[in-house]
């Protein structure tokens, strides 16, 4: 019973040490545990620099008509939406009145001129050289009164122009082209000078506003070509760049840009839209790529796995711009055509022995900029 009983026992050692003699190979070295990865060659690829921003369709002014003269206004000739000229009348404000005032003020004129007309004869013959009859005292006499009524005459030209300019106020119109914003008074309204009658803006051209940062606005120029699109549209549109400020905002620490839209698209916006441009500044031949599935983050930075001779070896890499289709640009650290791991990095450790399954890793899902 008890040699039974041993043999049993005996044979439950052999197995448990058969059991842990299972990682040798035939010649009683360990066999080393190797990762499945998927890896795809590092592509050289042309990639376009570009400066990206959210900005603004913006309408190149915005214009305050206002009243000139006081007065009722007797008649509105504007709609919103419209588009006004410069010989537009927007508002007649009683031109009847300042018709009068105007007539008033010609008729003083005439008067004015008649005046010095007649005092010019009346010194003309007692300046005659010839046998006169008049005293110097009355010769002195008459070119003061000449001189009053020229005077007098003066006067009465500045309030004729006065009156006309009342007259062709009491009927603005607009000092430019534009489409009119917004009505703010109403017929019967009692306006004085600088009341506000329309708004309006001027679309010729059509400006984009945005903000970059200071980094970015060192590789802006005024001339540069820009597209746009507006937001949930994915149509482009096209601007040329007009302006790059000078220094930064002290608060935002943002470099504003302007551009002017091309005249063919401009009629097609709305000022006030919210927009995404897309400046080109550049590019570079057979740049290194890699999916964004090799790219990871680390204490050291970004880095990537690349398989050498059956091990994964760990890169610190210095990224650059991702492209549409979802791949990362490689400033420095790796080479074009060396083998980096796109799936299975997660579990990889600087040196692992790995295996590659399933050829090269499957192309990565498009990605948007």
């Amino acid at each position: 019973m008890r040699l039974r009983v041993f043999i049993v026992c005996l044979s439950l050692v052999v197995l448990a040490l058969a059991g842990c003699g299972g990682g040798e190979d035939a010649g009683g070295k360990p066999r080393s545990k190797s990762f499945p990865v998927q890896v795809e060659p590092v592509q050289g690829l042309e990639v376009q620099y570009v400066v990206s921003a959210v900005g603004s369709v913006r309408a190149f002014e915005e214009v305050l008509i206002t009243a000139r003269v006081q007065g009722v206004v007797e008649k509105i000739n504007f709609r919103e939406g419209e588009l006004v000229t410069s010989e537009t009348v927007m508002c007649e404000i009683e031109p009847k009145r300042f018709q009068y005032a105007y007539d008033a003020a010609k008729a003083a004129h005439d008067r004015s001129v008649a005046e010095l007309k007649d005092a010019n004869d009346g010194l003309k013959r007692r300046e005659d050289p010839k046998g006169s009859i008049f005293s110097k005292e009355e010769v002195e006499l008459w070119r003061t009164k000449v001189a009053v009524a020229a005077a007098n005459e003066r006067e009465k030209a500045a309030d004729l122009n006065r009156a006309d300019l009342d007259l062709k106020n009491a009927r603005p119109t607009p000092p430019m082209e534009g489409v009119v914003q917004s009505r703010l008074v109403q017929t019967g309204q009692w306006v004085t000078p600088g009341t506000v009658i329309a708004r309006l803006l001027r679309r010729d051209p059509m400006l984009l506003r945005f903000a970059v940062s200071e980094d970015q606005a060192s590789q802006l120029k005024p001339g540069l070509a820009a597209t746009f699109s507006l937001s949930g549209e994915k149509r482009e549109y096209h601007a040329t760049l007009t302006h790059v400020a000078a220094s930064a905002d002290q608060t935002t620490r943002m470099v504003e840009v302007i551009a002017e839209v091309a005249p063919e698209d401009a009629g097609e916006l709305t000022p006030g839209t919210f927009i995404r441009v897309t400046v080109p500044v550049g590019s570079r031949k057979n740049a290194p790529t890699v999916p964004e599935t090799a790219v990871r983050a680390s204490e050291q930075g970004f880095l990537v796995y690349v398989v050498e001779d059956g091990k994964a070896h760990q890169r610190v890499i210095e990224i650059g711009l991702r492209t549409a289709d979802g791949r990362i640009e490689v400033k420095s650290g790796l080479a074009v055509d060396e083998d980096v791991v796109v799936r299975g990095a997660e579990a990889l450790r600087e040196g692992v022995d790995v295996r590659v399954v399933g050829g090269e890793g499957a192309a990565p899902a498009e990605a948007s900029p």
